[in-house]
């Protein structure tokens, strides 16, 4: 193959396939920042609950519940749950029936980083995984105080949810993590049966 012909066979495999080389993103409504109830209510009625009815959550719950979890809520890039020196070491991932899905605090987006993983990892039609690098010492509390928001938010929107620690080592074993970064954590979340 003669060398000039490369850019061309590359226009060629890019037309042919234009979105081979961009993810797919999905920009979710601006989160309600003025709604829910008290948090002394929330705390009140915070609670843990396995059974979920199999209706997805729409994107407008959804964004809120990520950005409750994890979201932006400062101009300087802070977040909703606070992070040792800062350091923001955490990453949000969702499984749902249209995909696997990172959440991106900076644009308030998902971006699709595969299939769903399927049933293995839970019936409920929203999973939560929390990955924090292998090494972080303060990981821990970085996905406890994530999670907790999860909880309050859900408690609020009249939502289920459970944490799991079986369904941590079936999201670690599907190899879409960061080289030396682990599952700490999922949680399920829907709407309650």
């Amino acid at each position: 193959m003669n060398i000039r012909s490369l850019p061309l066979l590359s226009l060629c495999l890019l037309a042919a396939c234009p979105t081979a080389l961009m993810a797919e993103s999905l920009s979710l409504p601006a989160p309600d920042t003025t709604g829910g109830k008290p948090l002394m209510q929330a705390l009140a009625q915070r609670h843990t609950t396995r059974a979920f009815r199999p209706d997805p959550l729409d994107n407008a719950t959804l964004g809120n519940l990520l950005w409750a979890a994890w979201g932006q809520n400062r101009p300087d890039g802070k977040r909703t749950a606070p992070s040792a020196r800062n350091r923001q070491a955490l990453q949000l991932y969702v499984n749902k029936a249209d995909g696997l899905w990172r959440y991106e605090a900076a644009t308030h987006s998902l971006e699709r980083i595969s299939d769903a993983l399927g049933s293995p990892l839970d019936e409920a039609p929203a999973v939560l995984i929390f990955a924090v690098p292998e090494n972080d010492p303060y990981g821990g509390m970085h996905v406890g105080s994530v999670y907790q928001n999860v909880g309050l938010f859900c408690a609020s929107a009249g939502l289920a949810n459970v944490v799991k620690a079986s369904t941590t080592r079936d999201a670690s074993r599907f190899g879409f993590l960061p080289r030396g970064w682990k599952a700490a954590a999922t949680q399920s979340v829907g709407k309650p049966r």
